[in-house]
């Protein structure tokens, strides 16, 4: 059972239905970007400070501070129209994400279960949804993991679900054309489409 939900924040970008190779890792994992207020950034960042000092309880030789751990979540960014891009303050962009792949005992790979998408009500709406637009809003269930290998110490989010408050939907608004096709109400446009009409 996960362990956390954050308060009500912007999905910026991510890969919650079907899994991408992170270019970092080269490992294949959903994952969400997500958008908070540093005000509702609170809660993950208590929680993180408890898996921490949990670990450094259980292993004395776990880095004493925080300066040479990784952490996910960065100040937010807009971009504006010459490119660049400028800092939000008052917004922390987190990093949420699910290993695709797992292994198991016997050494062998195994496919992870993805994130599970609910609904404002609570329920399981996986199957249902096809596809998020950046700027919908809702809640990321997750669990905090301290990890401690060669070369890398930190804290990660593992994304276990996202539940949806408002689904924004890619909307293209294309211009008419002036004396161009109009289809009528019946017409079948695979006939069209195909020539056969």
């Amino acid at each position: 059972m996960p362990s956390f939900v954050t308060s009500v924040g912007r999905y910026a970008f991510g890969a919650l239905l079907e899994p991408r190779t992170n270019p970092n890792s080269s490992k294949l994992e959903y994952n969400i970007g997500f958008v908070l207020s540093e005000q509702d950034s609170e809660d993950i960042f208590a929680q993180m400070e408890k898996a921490l000092e949990a670990k450094r309880a259980g292993d004395p030789r776990f880095p004493k501070d925080n300066s040479a751990l990784r952490f996910p979540f960065r100040e937010s960014t807009k971009k504006l129209e010459d490119g660049t891009k400028e800092v939000v303050p008052g917004e922390y962009l987190w990093n949420f994400k699910r290993n695709a792949e797992i292994q198991r005992k016997t050494g062998e790979m195994a496919r992870n279960t993805p994130p599970v998408i609910y609904d404002s009500l609570g329920r399981i709406v996986t199957a249902q949804i096809s596809r998020f637009a950046s700027g919908t809003t809702g809640k990321v269930v997750y669990d905090v993991y301290v990890y401690n290998m060669a070369g890398s110490k930190g804290v990660s989010l593992q994304l276990v679900g996202f539940q949806i408050a408002e689904l924004k939907r890619d909307e293209v608004a294309l211009p008419t054309i002036e004396g161009g096709w109009v289809a009528d109400a019946d017409e079948d446009f695979a006939a069209v489409l195909a020539g056969n009409a």
